[in-house]
């Protein structure tokens, strides 16, 4: 990691989509981010009409949300957290306090619908699934270091390395009084063997390039690399709970009819993990892109 100097992540995204999925009827949204890391707009639309409704302050819901909720440029750092909720700066800056939406991004997402369906699942089914892509830039090491299966990286050698390797979010269901109710953290890359807290990559190269010693982490969150699928003949019927990050619940909000909506809250953060393998010199200026994509289902 480049010693001495802030580690920025470029988010340069060409979409940053959430895909709400119900009864076959899709939601799409989008979140534009320019190549200087300012969040130039945000745009989320509903076209499924109020089947499902989204809002950022659970007030106003509507099938499209503007760009006003992100005001300022967000210059993503290397960051760790035990718990996908709490964060400080990555293992080079230790105990430095890490800004929220600044080195980090975090948004709550309300949800409402009168439909049957109760869990909110995050899904990869596909092309247009939750993922995480970058476009990778090369690395060249100053020392020898050690990579995965003992691999010697020689300096001055040339390497690629991806900023989505070492991205990380985060889902944290909360009550009307804004406490967790389930939290899950998951790992879009779904390499666990290059996951948190390796003593090879970037903790190697770190170590090497300055002769420090830095301690691995006791503590490893627990984190999931594979998403929740649907039951082949009953695509509204989820196979696991793996990835369920709410469960709508009975409110007062009513609709013209008299009908009630059936509402959640999820806190979301999406970071680079500090202690990630890949969190490396290399992915400084990668540009990112992230596809989130929900689905309601039945749960498992």
């Amino acid at each position: 990691m480049t010693i001495g100097a802030v580690k920025r992540l470029v988010i340069s995204l060409i979409g940053f989509i959430f895909i709400l999925f119900i009864f076959g009827s899709v939601t799409f949204a989008w979140v534009s981010m320019a190549r200087i890391n300012n969040l130039d707009g945000l745009s989320l639309t509903a076209s499924s009409g109020n089947e499902l409704e989204i809002s950022f302050d659970g007030i106003i819901y509507q099938s499209t949300l503007g760009s006003e909720h992100f005001r300022e440029p967000i210059y993503l750092k290397d960051v760790t957290s035990s718990d996908g909720y709490h964060f400080q700066r990555g293992p080079t800056h230790l105990g430095a306090n890490a800004i929220l939406n600044e080195d980090y991004l975090s948004f709550d997402l309300y949800f409402r619908s009168l439909r049957s369906e109760k869990g909110i699942y995050v899904i990869n089914d596909g092309e247009n699934g939750t993922k995480v892509t970058s476009e990778g830039v090369s690395f060249v090491p100053k020392v020898d270091y050690i990579e995965d299966n003992f691999e010697l990286v020689l300096a001055q050698s040339i390497r690629t390395y991806y900023a989505k390797d070492a991205s990380r979010m985060s889902f944290h269901e909360l009550d009307e009084e804004n406490d967790i109710i389930n939290s899950l953290i998951y790992d879009p890359s779904g390499n666990e063997r290059r996951g948190y807290g390796k003593s090879y990559g970037a903790h190697s190269y770190f170590e090497k390039r300055t002769s420090q010693e830095i301690p691995l982490p006791v503590e490893i969150p627990e984190t999931i690399y594979t998403l929740s699928t649907m039951d082949p003949f009953n695509p509204y019927q989820a196979l696991t709970n793996d990835s369920l990050i709410a469960v709508l619940k009975e409110s007062d909000m009513v609709n013209e009819e008299g009908d009630m909506y059936y509402t959640a809250k999820v806190r979301i953060f999406i970071w680079i993990e500090g202690w990630d393998a890949d969190a490396i010199d290399g992915i400084l200026d990668d540009h990112i892109m992230v596809q989130l994509k929900f689905k309601l289902a039945q749960l498992a």
